[in-house]
């Protein structure tokens, strides 16, 4: 009895099913793609499309700040000749000689040029700006904060430090700054990041605390790990999606931060230098009431710039979490 079933099911097998044999190279075929991070973020990335409207929007004014004077030619203050420039008369409105109008009254130096130069060129040293401090403010904000949150020896220092900051009013300290200080495009950038890394660095930190005592950093430790591994190869990568959000959001904050020394007369020299700040202040300053493209000209770029960059940044959180891929 025993013969008949091994007899029917070896026929069944050669029936239903052909052998085909074996193959080691075949076994260790992936039916999927591996999985790639930084592949995975940018797919997760490109599938918004409010996401690509903002990046081609921030592009397109990076173009422009370049592009935009060459459209119109008119000379201003700070473009390398002091005492040659384009006048025009004040108050005009926009036309196809000045897409943005001209310059008022009380816009001085300026008064009387062409708004649009004056917006681009402005954006030029602003976006500069912007992106120098951004980046040393990331890059001081991200070694301090994970030291200070890593070595707890540190957390009396830089708590104390970061208490005496937060007491004294921003503003105040860069008059003070600048009471010492020729303004120059490294003076600015030298006050504005003289303590802009603290918000970072103190966020970091705050993470850093809540993970660093996990089981696998423990593991890690008891291993032998040093400090530097424990800190680059553990902690911090935990934290990519808020460094990369941070650095997308410190640009427009640091292109405002500007625009709040130019209103108290602390940013560049208006006759050597143009900003956004400078523009959109004296702008401010004057009757834009009455004629209302004033103010107008310079928030056409500096609204859209920052807030691109603040979705950008959210959706760069969003991109970056690992929890969101496959």
């Amino acid at each position: 009895m025993a013969k008949n079933i091994d007899e029917v099911v070896e026929f069944n097998t050669k029936d239903l099913f052909t052998v085909v044999g074996n193959s080691d190279d075949e076994a260790e075929k992936l039916e999927s793609t591996p999985y790639s991070y930084w592949g995975e973020t940018f797919k997760q990335l490109w599938k918004n499309p409010l996401t690509i409207i903002c990046i081609a929007i921030i592009i397109l004014i990076v173009i422009m700040a370049f592009v935009g004077p060459l459209i119109k030619q008119y000379k201003i203050i700070g473009a390398g000749n002091k005492t040659t420039f384009d006048t025009f008369e004040n108050y005009l409105p926009p036309s196809a000689d000045h897409f943005f109008g001209t310059a008022g009254a009380e816009m001085k130096p300026y008064d009387g040029q062409d708004l649009w130069t004056l917006v681009w060129k402005g954006t030029q040293l602003s976006l500069l700006l912007g992106t120098v401090v951004a980046l040393i403010d990331t890059f001081f904000g991200i070694i301090i904060g994970s030291m200070w949150g890593y070595f707890k020896w540190l957390d009396p220092i830089l708590i104390e430090l970061r208490n005496f900051i937060n007491t004294i009013p921003s503003i105040l300290l860069y008059i003070l700054l600048m009471q010492f200080l020729e303004p120059s495009f490294w003076t600015i950038v030298l006050v504005l990041c003289m303590f802009g890394w603290m918000g970072l660095a103190g966020f970091i930190r705050n993470q850093i605390i809540i993970i660093r005592n996990r089981e696998y950093n423990i593991a890690s430790q008891t291993l032998g790990s040093s400090s530097k591994a424990m800190i680059t190869h553990n902690l911090l990568p935990y934290l990519i999606s808020v460094i990369v959000t941070v650095i997308s959001t410190a640009i427009p904050g640091a292109i405002s931060s500007e625009v709040g020394l130019a209103y108290f007369n602390l940013s560049f020299k208006a006759d050597d230098q143009v900003t956004l700040g400078q523009v959109l202040t004296l702008a401010a300053k004057d009757n834009w009431i009455d004629h209302i493209y004033l103010l107008l000209a310079p928030m056409v770029v500096m609204a859209p710039l920052t807030i691109c960059f603040f979705y950008l940044g959210l959706a760069l959180a969003d991109a970056t979490d690992p929890k969101n891929h496959r």
